[in-house]
C-alpha cells in the first residue's frame, strides 16, 4: 500500500519574492557620480541653469558654452593720460555627448502560471539594467575627473628633494609616514595654486580605511589627527583603481568643479504617440536619478522561445511589450586654458603601499 508517500515527494518552494537573492543584483557605491550630480547643483556650480536647459534642447545640435581666458596684466606705478589696454581674449568649449540606451521585453502571458509574476520581474530586469547603467556613469566620471588632474604643482611641498618629492605622474606620493596628516597638508598645497576649500574627494574604496583611521583620532588620543577633516567631504568608488604599489588614490578638488546634464529625444520630449500601442514618454529614473526617454510599443509577436523554448510552446502568438530607454550624458570639468602650464583644480594623490 503506497499511502502518502507519492504525494510527500512533491518539491516545496515557498511564495515569491524572498530575500533569499537580496545579494544578486546588490548595488555599488557610485562616488564619482554621485560628486558630478552634487557640484552641478552645488552653489558655485561651474554651470549655470540656463546651460542646463539648453542642454536638455540640444539634440541634433552642438552645444558651445562660451569663456573667457585668465591673463596676467601690468600694474603701473604712474599716472597717465593714456594706458596699454588689454583685451579679454573668449573662447568656446564644445561639450561631447555620449548616448547610453538599454531595454528588454516583458511577455504577460508568461507569467500566468509562474511563480514570478510580472510587476517582480520588471522590477529585477530595470534593476539589473540602472545598475550597470550607475557603474557605466560613474566610470565616465572617473575618467572624466582623472582627465582633469593637475599637471603642474605649485606647492613648496612638493618638486625634487621637498617633504612629498617629485610628482609621478601628476600625482603626490605619500608614503606610510605621511599619511597621517596628508590631509592637513593638502589644504595648504593646493591653497597654494590659489584653490582654496571646501573640497570633495573622490578616493577608491581602500582609502575609507585612513580617512575612518584618522578622523576619529580625536584630542582625546595621544596624536589628534581628527582636526584635518572639516573641508573635505569624501565620496568613494571602485571604479577608482589603484596602481602596482599604491594603498589608496584621491582626487581632491574645491566644490562645484565638475558638472552633469543630460538630454533625450524629441519624441519623448513631446509625448508623440503612434496609437495607445506605441508611443514615448519622459521617465524619472532612480538609482542614476536621471530622467531618461522612454519607447513602449505592444505587439503580437511569436514568444515561444523564451527561456529558450522552456514552458513556452503555447505562446506562439502572444503580447510582447518592448521598453527601451535612453538618454545622451555629459560630464565636464572646470575649464583650463593651458593645462600643461597653469595648474588645475583636479589634484591628484596616490598613497603607496
Amino acid at each position: 500500500m503506497a499511502g502518502l508517500a507519492n504525494t510527500l515527494t512533491q518539491n516545496l518552494r515557498t511564495d515569491a519574492p524572498s530575500n533569499l537573492d537580496k545579494y544578486e543584483d546588490r548595488l555599488s557605491r557610485y562616488g564619482a557620480w554621485e560628486l558630478v550630480k552634487e557640484d552641478t547643483n552645488d552653489i558655485n556650480s561651474i554651470v549655470t541653469p540656463e546651460v542646463i536647459e539648453k542642454a536638455k534642447m540640444s539634440i541634433g545640435n552642438t552645444l558651445q558654452i562660451p569663456v573667457i581666458d585668465g591673463a596676467d596684466v601690468t600694474i603701473g606705478s604712474t599716472r597717465s593720460c593714456t594706458i596699454a589696454d588689454t583685451e579679454n581674449v573668449s573662447n568656446l568649449v564644445t561639450v561631447s555627448f555620449t548616448t547610453y540606451s538599454f531595454g528588454f521585453n516583458m511577455i504577460p502571458a508568461h507569467y500566468q502560471n509562474n511563480d514570478i509574476k510580472y510587476q517582480q520581474d520588471f522590477n529585477r530586469k530595470l534593476v539589473k539594467y540602472l545598475k550597470k547603467f550607475a557603474a557605466t556613469l560613474d566610470t565616465a566620471a572617473v575618467t572624466a575627473i582623472a582627465a582633469a588632474k593637475s599637471q603642474v604643482w605649485g606647492s613648496s611641498f612638493v618638486g625634487v628633494g621637498k617633504k612629498y618629492g617629485a610628482l609621478a605622474a601628476s600625482a603626490v606620493q605619500v608614503t606610510q609616514a605621511q599619511k597621517n596628516l596628508i590631509f592637513n597638508d593638502l589644504t595648504a598645497m593646493m591653497a597654494e595654486d590659489d584653490f582654496e576649500g571646501t573640497y570633495n574627494v573622490l578616493g577608491s574604496t581602500t582609502l575609507k580605511s585612513t580617512v575612518g583611521q584618522y578622523a576619529n583620532q580625536g584630542a582625546g588620543n595621544s596624536t589628534n589627527t581628527m582636526f584635518q577633516f572639516g573641508e573635505y567631504d569624501f565620496k568613494y568608488s571602485n571604479r577608482v583603481t589603484n596602481g602596482a604599489g599604491v594603498e589608496s588614490t584621491f582626487y581632491a578638488m574645491p566644490k562645484g568643479t565638475t558638472a552633469t546634464f543630460n538630454r533625450n529625444e524629441p519624441d519623448a520630449i513631446l509625448g508623440s504617440k503612434v496609437d495607445e500601442s506605441e508611443y514615448w514618454e519622459l521617465v524619472q529614473v532612480p538609482i542614476v536619478e536621471l530622467e531618461m526617454g522612454v519607447k513602449y510599443k505592444k505587439e503580437c509577436a511569436d514568444n515561444s522561445s523564451i527561456n529558450g523554448g522552456s514552458g513556452a510552446g503555447h505562446l506562439t502568438g502572444s503580447m510582447k511589450e518592448t521598453f527601451i530607454w535612453s538618454t545622451d550624458v555629459a560630464i565636464i570639468t572646470a575649464y583650463n586654458r593651458d593645462a600643461v602650464t597653469l595648474a588645475g583644480p583636479v589634484h591628484k594623490g596616490e598613497i603607496l603601499a
